[in-house]
């Protein structure tokens, strides 16, 4: 019967230490995971850093390629505006001359025609029409 005790002590020392093994490599893999999930969670941050990073590089490009474009189309209305004030100045003189044509034409009579039709030509080449 003393070798059952001697039995029962070797099973209870194999038993309890493997117990004991089995909670330490619990307990290592339990750290071992907690490790990665914090890994895991960094570099997802810093992969949505870069996605942020990345996003902000477009809209920053594309806020700069709009602002050209604003640039550009201000320059452009710029020149536009000058060239329809030339074009106002231009109506302006056309429709004094044309006035003064039908003023010149509302005088007419059959004694003075040749010398009305000599005065709107010489108007003409003076405005240079």
């Amino acid at each position: 019967m003393e070798w059952i005790g001697g039995l029962s002590i070797i099973i209870n020392a194999v038993l309890g230490g493997g117990f004991a093994l089995q909670f330490f490599t619990l307990k290592s893999l339990r750290d071992k995971a907690a490790a990665e999930a914090d890994t895991a969670s960094a570099t997802s941050e810093s992969i949505e850093l870069d996605n942020v990073e990345k996003a902000i590089k477009i809209w920053r490009e594309m806020a700069e390629s709009l602002k050209k474009e604003l640039l550009d189309s201000r320059e452009r209305y710029a020149e536009v505006a000058l060239q329809v004030e030339g074009l106002r100045r231009e109506v302006a003189r056309v429709n004094c001359t044309s006035n003064k044509i039908l003023k010149l034409l509302d005088r007419i009579t059959v004694e003075n025609i040749e010398k009305i039709v000599e005065q709107i030509k010489s108007e003409l080449n003076e405005k240079d029409i």
